[in-house]
């Protein structure tokens, strides 16, 4: 049950509604927790055509939209949606925001000429998440920002879409030499173990938001991007096998993403460099890359299972 937020005469604030069109199960427990606490109630559509069957049968206020997911992306699914709005006469369109990994000058346009109203950039704080959200519609609670909290310097809201600062992780280890299939695999791995494998920060700002259940909702993070990921890899290694490189970038976009969630920052990196490959339309040089995400993961992996039976 959730605690009922009052307005200033006193009477209940009503929860408002949602739809979370997203199919990376860590990205969809982050935000689902995020909207939570900042009083949305939210329906979860895992592709497109879902999230377009969803507002069909009505009562989200607001969609947040990711621009990559299967069987229909975010961008056909908004251009159905408004070509829905238009057959049913709605004189007001329902808000859509553009939710995408990528940070690349031209992406907001794109996402603004699909007809989505707004852009935000994963990872994306909670603080940006409610600017973001605020600039449509009226906001259920004002919101107290946990995650990635900026404390006295926050910045003041926009009145356009902005690109969020530090969209990208900032990591330390450098990965020229991984295009090159015949890189020292063994040197590589001396070289990641000088680095954190998690930066615990991102684990602490998901705990925070939640009060009584923060233990809980990184447990249950945690469990999704450890269940999630190997199936990544192994999509990754058939995209590779099979000189696919539009998989390559989907599927690095997609972990990318959720690793920058749990604070693998430099596994994150590494899919940055592979998804740089796909974009470029090759795959060459992707095995190597991928050799060393293997192992970055296991690092992973096992930190993150220390952290959850420290805190236990």
């Amino acid at each position: 049950a959730h605690p009922q937020a009052l307005t200033a005469g006193g009477s209940p604030m009503r929860r408002r509604r949602a739809l979370l069109a997203e199919d990376n199960p860590v990205n969809v427990e982050v935000a689902t927790a995020m909207l939570d606490s900042l009083g949305f109630d939210v329906h979860h559509a895992a592709n497109g055509d879902a999230a377009l069957q969803a507002v069909q049968a009505g009562g989200a206020e607001i969609v947040l939209m990711d621009c990559q997911m299967p069987v229909m992306d975010g961008f056909k699914a908004t251009a159905e949606i408004r070509r829905y709005e238009q057959q049913q006469g709605r004189p007001r369109r329902l808000p859509i925001i553009a939710i995408t990994a990528n940070a690349l000058q031209g992406d907001r346009e794109a996402c603004l000429a699909a007809g989505m109203d707004d852009y935000l950039s994963k990872p994306y704080s909670q603080q940006q998440l409610a600017a973001v959200i605020g600039r449509w519609i009226q906001m259920p609670v004002a919101a107290t920002v946990h995650h990635g909290d900026y404390g006295e310097h926050a910045p003041a809201p926009q009145s356009a879409p902005a690109w969020p600062p530090h969209s990208e992780p900032d990591v330390t280890l450098h990965l020229h030499g991984l295009h090159d299939e015949g890189h020292d695999v063994h040197a590589a791995s001396e070289a990641q173990d000088e680095h954190d494998p998690i930066n615990p920060s991102a684990l602490a700002n998901i705990r925070a938001l939640s009060s009584d259940r923060g233990n809980a909702l990184v447990r249950k993070v945690v469990s999704a991007y450890v269940d999630d990921t190997p199936q990544h890899l192994e999509a990754l290694r058939r995209a590779i096998s099979g000189n696919d490189a539009l998989r390559l970038r989907k599927e690095a976009h997609s972990l990318k993403s959720s690793s920058a969630n749990v604070g693998a920052e430099t596994l994150a990196q590494m899919c940055k460099e592979m998804e740089h490959l796909g974009r470029t339309e090759t795959t060459e040089g992707a095995a190597g890359i991928l050799t060393h995400m293997e192992l970055e993961f296991q690092a992973v992996r096992h930190t993150l299972t220390a952290i959850l039976e420290k805190e236990a």
